[in-house]
């Protein structure tokens, strides 16, 4: 398993980017999954790092990339303590609307959810975690 915290200001998705290619490369992900893997992961720790954490510098998200399934599927989770987020509730808007309405944004969990084979977003003691998982 690999690990990397940072603290949420957006300034370090790059180190997160940089953390999951060298994670992926060395649990041989094929080039086309682990970039998109990647847009995934960044679009869940923006999301996290704006919205539920108001990219306050004292408060730090974690990421952690794991295998199982022997290899078959990687696994990412993002764990914070900022606030909770009802997946299961959110309706993402209409691509038509977005157009329409020349809206910047919501488009992002529609993404990770078409990247993604499983996104699931839950409370562990005082800890948001997101799970996301492709199958290989």
């Amino acid at each position: 398993m690999f690990r990397k915290k940072v603290n949420c200001e957006t300034t370090n998705l790059h180190e997160i980017r940089e953390f999951l290619l060298s994670a992926l490369d060395n649990y041989s992900v094929p080039l086309s999954q682990r970039d998109m893997i990647v847009v995934a992961v960044d679009e869940v720790c923006a999301n996290r790092m704006i919205h539920s954490n108001s990219c306050d510098p004292t408060k730090e998200i974690e990421v952690s990339v794991s295998t199982q399934d022997n290899e078959k599927e990687v696994v990412i989770e993002i764990k914070d303590d900022g606030e909770a987020f009802d997946i299961k509730a959110y309706q993402s808007p209409a691509i038509t609307d977005v157009i329409k309405e020349h809206r910047k944004g919501g488009m992002g969990l529609r993404l990770v959810k078409n990247i993604m084979d499983a996104v699931q977003v839950v409370q562990v003691g005082k800890h948001q975690v997101c799970r996301l998982v492709k199958q290989l």
